[in-house]
């Protein structure tokens, strides 16, 4: 069998070279590319046509979340190890919805994630926080719970728009970024301004810190 193609993308060198060393100790996996936000995480994963991909959560310009989101929809075959330091679990549904294989924390041991690694080309799935039961419960916990903020009907270019702006991007700065026209970025803004019922930038950012879309 072939040794499985590794991508990494996180916004830390410090944490892409040591994921590096782990992963080349191991004879089934080579990392084949890094990146170090969502955006080129996507981009690169898709031409490298890479196995796995070690993702963190909060990255500047497209998140883990996110990035997962647009990976599954155009290479479902590409699978998803979210690599975080977050432990929270409140972003889990999402992550899940997503598509992710595996869900390792960073202060847990680097066996961990090696675990996850292998489980993960075996076609299965790992998650070092919780048992399967637990996690079942806890699924079942956040489906009925109900979304009072609107963020669950976001489409995946307002998620991008409202990150874009929590960051401090303007329109015209958003559309060059995501090759759109200003107007069409506007009217993503004002659409997802409605759904989240905000009126100001301010209050986005907060619902974009609470989301883990972008770091406080």
């Amino acid at each position: 069998m072939k040794k499985a193609k590794v991508l990494i993308v996180d916004d830390h060198q410090v944490v892409i070279g040591g994921i590096r060393c782990v992963v080349n100790e191991l004879p089934d996996f080579e990392v084949v590319g890094e990146a170090c936000n969502g955006r080129d995480g996507v981009k690169l994963a898709i031409a490298l046509r890479a196995d796995i991909v070690i993702m963190d959560i909060s990255m500047p310009d497209l998140n883990g979340i996110d990035a997962t989101l647009q990976l599954k929809k155009k290479s479902p075959e590409t699978h998803v190890i979210i690599f975080t330091m977050y432990s929270d679990k409140e972003y889990l549904m999402d992550l899940i919805r997503a598509g992710i294989s595996a869900y390792v924390l960073k202060e847990d041991p680097i066996s961990d994630l090696i675990l996850a690694l292998k489980a993960v080309r075996s076609g299965g799935t790992y998650f070092s926080t919780m048992s399967p039961q637990g996690l079942l419960e806890h699924i079942r916990q956040i489906e009925q719970t109900d979304d009072s903020s609107g963020f669950k009907n976001l489409s995946l270019r307002e998620r991008e728009v409202l990150q874009l702006l929590a960051e401090g991007n303007n329109v015209k700065e958003i559309a060059c970024k995501l090759n759109l026209s200003p107007k069409t970025v506007e009217s993503h803004k004002y659409s997802l301004m409605a759904k989240l019922d905000v009126h100001n930038i301010a209050d986005l950012t907060k619902i974009a810190i609470k989301k883990k879309l972008i770091s406080p």
